[in-house]
């Protein structure tokens, strides 16, 4: 049967959320009487204030109607509708076909949507049931499989003067910019996203998602929605509405789906108006464990010995994003103890460490690495870790702290291990200097983890490579691409690393003034792994792609 049937009496949606620990019962009563004002159900009323999120609204709509919540398997399959994309928009819906089920299942937000129940037996044909899907994620299947990218409708349908501030502070507290904005940053954070991405264009806004290091494109909002957007994000990270010519930077603060997200706001003006990246980051999703960051057995047992040393400088180096934070996190929580103390000091802090001592860089205040270097050694820490080393100043600080019995971690932007070592010299570190603190680099990228549920074998690596990679040929796999995956054939990320030990023959050679070239003879001399033979070793065991181990690495 294609209808909703219901046994027994059915608990109150706002019952649910309060019970369930969703809702506090004074934002419920609030709620029910804004509700009086309006003719708007009480779900998304309970959206729009951000008292609850667009997946727990979903979660206690389908307890409260017996319905299932949809859950992706591989085996989906996308089944197309013909329906004008206005009436599809209106009302959002998908049509999936799982394998070996005669039951179509019918992907609903609104399961009370009369229209929409009304006009499926024209749509489609077949038996279906209903399964329920927040909305803002339903609108990334409809953008992904049927084509809809844009949204229909707009604030008042018309373009905005952005230098009426007044006007833009009330469409950002309109329902329509509350609504899309809540379930941007809720869809962003179901998909795994770690920056979201609002670009100005000519005709509108251009948003994306950056997943597993990559860029997506999310659902258009209407172009007259652009500056109350903007408006509402600057509103909530507490930043200057008014102000558009100059960048600034805010945080907020929300918890979605029971979990507590710090968001990290920057703007920057451009030809088209201001542009706004949105960093993510998920207290509970840090990763402090070194066995989870999968080093291969030998480089993290060399890491974890070089962990143990009293003093001297350990860096870690790679491009924006790669991982560097979460690996020097990792390493303060193991050395962390009750016997020592240790000190940070970064730009930003991203997670706050319990038992450690985090200092935030501060210029405007001239609060900088190296103006806070000097007093943190005055505080007798034995751990210190320096968020970057960006000058003579900050990299003479922290060697000086090696040599005077400090376990120093910092992160250098250069592109590989070996390379840290001439960085450090072309900033003004003396060789003798350099060779008497500095411990151990390791070197980081991430790449894409192949998806579990459509992973395949491709054949062997030396057809895919065009030869034969060092330790033998083997099969290799990649993702043909599934619903778990919004069909990319990758979830999630691991990194891939080299870590240079600076041993005796390194040290002499350091001393005597060896180029690039010979640091790196020597060291492979003495069992170094590159970061690209590291990445191989990750294809030879089934965990990422021969193509992502090639796109990063560049080879």
């Amino acid at each position: 049967m294609n209808e909703l049937v219901y046994f027994g009496e059915r608990p109150r949606l706002g019952e649910i959320l309060v019970g369930g620990g969703k809702l506090e019962q004074k934002q419920l009563e609030r709620a029910l009487s804004h509700q009086t004002t309006v003719s708007t159900r009480i779900g998304e009323i309970l959206v729009t204030l951000g008292y609850i999120s667009e997946d727990d609204l979903t979660a206690a709509l389908a307890e409260h109607l017996q319905l299932e919540v949809y859950v992706p398997d591989p085996g989906d399959e996308f089944v197309k509708v013909e329906i004008s994309p206005a009436f599809h928009h209106a009302h959002p819906f998908a049509v999936i076909q799982r394998g070996g089920q005669e039951q179509a299942i019918l992907l609903v937000g609104d399961p009370l949507d009369g229209d929409l129940l009304a006009a499926l037996p024209v749509v489609f044909s077949g038996p279906y049931k209903i399964q329920l899907l927040a909305e803002p994620t339903l609108r990334g299947i409809m953008a992904e499989y049927y084509g809809l990218h844009r949204q229909q409708g707009a604030v008042d349908g018309v373009l905005v003067d952005e230098s009426d501030v007044d006007r833009l502070k009330d469409m950002a507290s309109e329902a329509p910019v509350i609504k899309f904005v809540n379930g941007l940053i809720d869809m962003a954070v179901t998909r795994r996203a770690s920056d979201i991405h609002l670009e100005p264009q000519a005709d509108g806004l251009l948003v994306r998602f950056r997943i597993d290091g990559i860029l997506q494109d999310y659902e258009h909002p209407p172009a007259a929605m652009k500056a109350a957007i903007i408006s509402r994000i600057k509103l909530m990270a507490a930043l200057d509405i008014a102000e558009r010519r100059m960048p600034q930077d805010g945080k907020i603060g929300m918890r979605i789906s029971g979990k507590e997200i710090d968001l990290r706001v920057s703007t920057l003006p451009t030809v088209y108006g201001e542009g706004v990246v949105i960093r993510i980051l998920e207290k509970a999703s840090i990763i402090l464990d070194l066995e989870k960051l999968g080093m291969l057995p030998d480089t993290e047992a060399s890491f974890r010995k070089m962990l143990k040393a009293q003093d001297g400088i350990i860096l870690v180096t790679g491009p924006t994003g790669s991982g560097k934070t979460t690996t020097l996190y990792c390493a303060l929580n193991h050395v962390s103890n009750e016997t020592n103390k240790i000190i940070t000091i970064e730009d930003p802090v991203e997670y706050q460490l319990k038992g450690i001592n985090q200092i935030q860089v501060r210029p405007e205040i001239n609060l900088t690495f190296a103006k806070g270097l000097r007093s943190i050694v005055r505080q007798d820490p034995d751990v210190i870790m320096i968020g970057e080393i960006r000058d003579l100043e900050t990299a003479e600080i922290a060697v000086q702290s090696s040599l005077t019995g400090h376990l120093v971690f910092s992160t250098l932007h250069t592109n590989d291990a070996i390379s840290a070592v001439v960085r450090m010299v072309d900033l003004g570190i003396e060789r003798f200097l350099l060779v008497s603190s500095l411990r151990a680099v390791m070197a980081q990228r991430l790449v894409r983890r192949i998806c579990g549920g459509c992973k395949e074998e491709k054949g062997l690596a030396s057809k895919a490579l065009g030869l034969v990679p060092e330790g033998g040929d083997f099969l290799h796999y990649e993702g043909r691409g599934c619903p778990l995956c919004a069909k990319s054939g990758y979830s999630g990320r691991l990194g891939i690393y080299e870590f240079l030990v600076i041993d005796e023959p390194l040290i002499r050679a350091i001393s005597r003034g060896s180029d690039l070239a010979d640091l790196r003879l020597i060291a492979v001399n003495s069992g170094f792994r590159g970061i690209y033979e590291d990445g191989l070793a990750k294809a030879r065991q089934g965990l990422t792609s021969l193509a992502e181990v090639v796109r990063v690495c560049g080879r």
